[in-house]
């Protein structure tokens, strides 16, 4: 009759990311990206404590270990870097804009790769000051390289996010344009320090010069297919065959840069970068509002299947108070870290400190949510000899990091922004109300942005009532004294041309 496994893992798994997906939305909803795992690792501990209950019982036992069992047999690393994670960049690039990256390309740069690079280093020399002062050393390098790879902010997790706030048109195009590139930076970094691990002579020249290659050959490899698959895409199409094509440069790309040894994120996202940006010159309107509609659907399913698997990656965890603690820490570790390695990447480039709207950076700080990369990097990596003593706070840190940045950084970010952006609907009443008042704090200067739209439907940044920074209060406290030198300042504050 055949071998159902396969059958009945995906039925497994179909039924649990439906569950998660419902129960989040009718009940917690939270974003996705947040409310998923969540959800899921809710579930874990409830049969968790089910199965304690039902120890001994004669009619209903839950064998947790055989669970255990088939989740340690999940390979995360090859269902995530090594397959569905293509679909999902490619989808990205496919909408997003190539004016917004020529305009945004600097700022995206800079966070994608110094900053990246800096908070990798911040994390992992501050939790090893941790693991001193609490007796449980563990190796400098093996705290960088999970710096490495909590590094990388996640395209899902940002999307996720970014879908339930209304951000200024700017601040998205950063933040996603930074998780669609520093992929391909995250695990440059981590495999170069996963070979300084295990042995291997390190060269900085060496290691520029295979990250330039992995560059180079990644873009030559998109570019290629994005022209082949403009190419295909002329003349008449039935939508399948569209969908089918379209798969064809995610997948494509992806495997032969993979062959090539190059970076296979940028291959696939430098091709849909290409696609998206001259398909409109080759289909009709219908056509692509109909293609981008098939992807955003996989990416819903791809998402709900990834969560609900983060969140079960709980069963293979021997949680400790300790671990819990840990985990705790390295968060705000990781998290303040990434606010340093902001502010330290920008201050080497002066010119956009002083033309930037008010709270940039801290909102940029603050919408680092990680994800199933960093999860996926290190469960790959954590049981080979040079870390398998490691691997429980390996594991551990980086499942609690990635739950602890969705709540906190993922709930948070439409407080933060509300700080910065002037809300009249903002919470005022209870926690949300006490947390809105807190992050209003972050704002030092004191005024807001509005967000609006011109004539031509083009967005617009402007100063939330900017009399009041002009006209201050004379010394009785009644008359108003004109500043003109504060009308100049408020017309740079509120330049277009601001980062």
């Amino acid at each position: 009759m055949g071998n159902f496994l396969f059958l009945q893992i995906f039925t497994v798994i179909f039924a649990l990311s439906i569950a998660t997906t419902i129960f989040n939305k009718r009940i917690l909803g939270f974003p996705q990206a947040i409310g998923v795992p969540i959800v899921s690792a809710i579930f874990v501990f409830i049969l968790q404590w089910g199965a304690s209950l039902l120890n001994g019982n004669r009619f209903i036992t839950i064998n947790i270990h055989n669970i255990e069992n088939a989740v340690r047999h999940i390979d995360f690393y090859d269902f995530l870097i090594n397959g569905v994670i293509c679909f999902i960049l490619t989808s990205s690039a496919l909408k997003f804009k190539v004016s917004d990256l020529r305009s945004y390309w600097k700022p995206i740069s800079i966070l994608a790769s110094i900053a990246l690079v800096l908070c990798a280093v911040f994390f992992g020399v501050a939790l090893y000051g941790y693991q001193f002062l609490v007796g449980q050393h563990v190796d400098l390098l093996v705290l960088l390289l999970l710096g490495a790879a909590l590094g990388a902010t996640d395209p899902i997790g940002i999307k996720g996010v970014l879908s339930s706030v209304r951000a200024p048109h700017h601040l998205m195009v950063k933040l996603e344009g930074e998780s669609l590139f520093n992929d391909a930076m995250c695990i440059a970094l981590f495999m170069t320090l996963l070979n300084v691990l295990q042995g291997e002579h390190f060269s900085l020249i060496g290691t520029l010069q295979t990250l330039l290659y992995e560059i180079v050959v990644a873009i030559i490899i998109g570019w290629g297919f994005g022209l082949a698959i403009l190419r295909l895409l002329r003349g008449k199409h039935e939508m399948e065959s569209l969908i089918l094509t379209t798969a064809l440069l995610a997948c494509g790309s992806y495997l032969v840069a993979l062959f090539a040894h190059a970076s296979a994120p940028i291959a696939c996202v430098f091709g849909g970068l290409i696609v998206g940006n001259r398909w409109k010159e080759i289909l009709q309107e219908r056509e692509i509002r109909e293609v981008n509609h098939f992807w955003h659907t996989v990416e819903g399913i791809i998402n709900s299947f990834l969560f609900t698997l983060i969140g079960l990656e709980l069963f293979i965890l021997d949680l400790s108070v300790s671990l819990i603690l840990g985990g705790i820490i390295a968060f705000i570790i990781l998290h303040a870290s990434r606010f340093a390695a902001n502010y330290l990447a920008f201050a080497f480039f002066p010119s956009f400190r002083h033309k930037s709207y008010n709270g940039s950076l801290a909102i940029l700080s603050w919408g680092g949510v990680r994800g199933g990369i960093s999860l996926a990097l290190i469960l790959a990596v954590a049981n080979i000899p040079q870390l398998s003593e490691y691997s429980s706070i390996l594991i551990g840190y980086t499942f609690i990091s990635v739950l602890l940045s969705g709540l906190v950084c993922g709930l948070g970010l439409p407080a933060v922004m509300n700080a910065f952006y002037y809300n009249p609907n903002e919470e005022t009443e209870g926690f949300k109300g006490w947390y809105q008042r807190l992050c209003h704090k972050m704002n030092r200067k004191g005024f807001q942005y509005i967000v609006g739209e011109d004539a031509t439907g083009n967005e617009t940044i402007t100063l939330y009532n900017p009399d009041a920074y002009v006209d201050v209060k004379a010394d009785d406290g009644v008359a108003a004294v004109h500043n003109p030198e504060k009308v100049q300042e408020v017309k740079r504050l509120e330049s277009p041309g601001n980062f």
